[in-house]
């Protein structure tokens, strides 16, 4: 299964710069041959110069966009439902598939216009093969705006995306919004995520690693859940039930025992409760907010939840405790099931 290579997406031309830039290529073709060559002669072989330079460069722009989009199909199902959650599968294999059909279109107009200009009787014939060129080939290229303003949405997208690798041993944060999410993937890892005092600040999903002797663990911070059925989550919400889906080794679940979130604790559980039952990787709850939690708040979450450890992001407190339970408890296992399942394969 392939990722989304960043280095392989195009440059998505719009529409007014693909019509001057066929405009430019058609006139910068100049009239060449024997100066005792009959001028409408030499005429029709600078007009058929001018369709093919332009005809072919249009044609590889459009074809080389299409080709390098990755193929939905080939992609990790993790990226591939991704795709179809924030864009649509079959929105996003429409616009590849008419921007790539379309250098098909350019070389047949070509082709049939230079039909038109080889059996030419004369200049007004010419010149009408060439008006007719210029313009099927403009209106195809007007025709493509509305997929070639989506591809580069979608190229924009992607380029956002985190390089993560499903490869590796994967903690996804998860819990209810503005729980601390983000605060916490800020203390134990790399990533260096917004932080905000309102929901939804994360609005996709965040990657940070922790290093360890030459190996790396992925931590994935996710967008807050809200407690509804699948088929009601927004596409925020559907990113992280990818991550959880498809990347989790380990979920760590991040839980406010506070009013402050603006989700009570009641919510949370469901929420907990619905992790733990719809997704096959182990799950863990954290409470957070200590430095502000009543210590009643803190025992009604501590009998709910049974969580591994209690922590404050605000200054990091308690987070490095977590993170080396969570590793020893479910990285290290898995790292020597790899490492086994390596020598076995020698």
């Amino acid at each position: 299964m392939e990722v989304v290579d960043k280095s392989k997406l195009p440059y998505v031309y719009a529409a007014d710069e693909l019509i001057s830039l066929f405009l430019t290529t058609y006139s910068r073709e100049e009239a060449r041959g024997s100066t005792a060559e009959p001028a409408f002669v030499k005429q029709k072989r600078l007009e058929i110069k001018r369709i093919v330079s332009s005809g072919k460069a249009i044609a590889s722009i459009l074809r080389e966009m299409a080709l390098r989009m990755p193929f939905l199909d080939r992609l990790h199902p993790f990226y591939r439902e991704l795709i179809d959650a924030v864009i649509g599968a079959r929105a996003y294999k429409h616009v590849v598939a008419k921007v790539g059909n379309a250098n098909l279109a350019v070389k047949a107009i070509a082709k049939e216009a230079i039909t038109a200009v080889r059996t030419a009787p004369d200049k007004k014939a010419l010149l009408d093969a060439r008006r007719m060129y210029k313009a099927r080939i403009i209106d195809l290229l007007n025709d493509l705006r509305p997929e070639l303003e989506k591809m580069r949405e979608i190229v924009v997208f992607l380029r956002k995306l985190p390089s993560i690798d499903p490869e590796l041993f994967t903690i996804v944060v998860a819990g209810a919004p503005n729980v601390g999410k983000s605060s916490f993937v800020r203390c134990v890892s790399t990533a260096k995520p917004e932080v905000a005092e309102y929901p939804f600040t994360t609005k996709q999903i965040h990657l940070g690693h922790i290093f360890l002797r030459g190996d790396r663990v992925q931590v994935i911070d996710t967008p807050g859940l809200l407690d509804r059925p699948l088929s009601e989550r927004n596409q925020i919400e559907k990113q992280a039930i990818l991550a959880l889906r498809h990347l989790a080794g380990v979920i760590v679940f991040v839980v406010d025992p506070t009013p402050h979130s603006g989700y009570s604790l009641e919510m949370q559980e469901r929420l907990w409760r619905e992790i733990k039952e719809g997704f096959s990787a182990p799950a863990v709850a954290v409470l957070n907010k200590i430095d502000i939690a009543t210590e009643e708040e803190l025992e009604k979450a501590r009998a709910i939840f049974a969580p591994i450890g209690e922590i404050s992001t605000l200054n990091c407190r308690g987070t490095k405790e977590v993170m080396d339970y969570v590793l020893q408890k479910y990285y290290v296992p898995a790292a020597l099931e790899k490492l086994r399942a390596a020598a076995r394969g020698r």
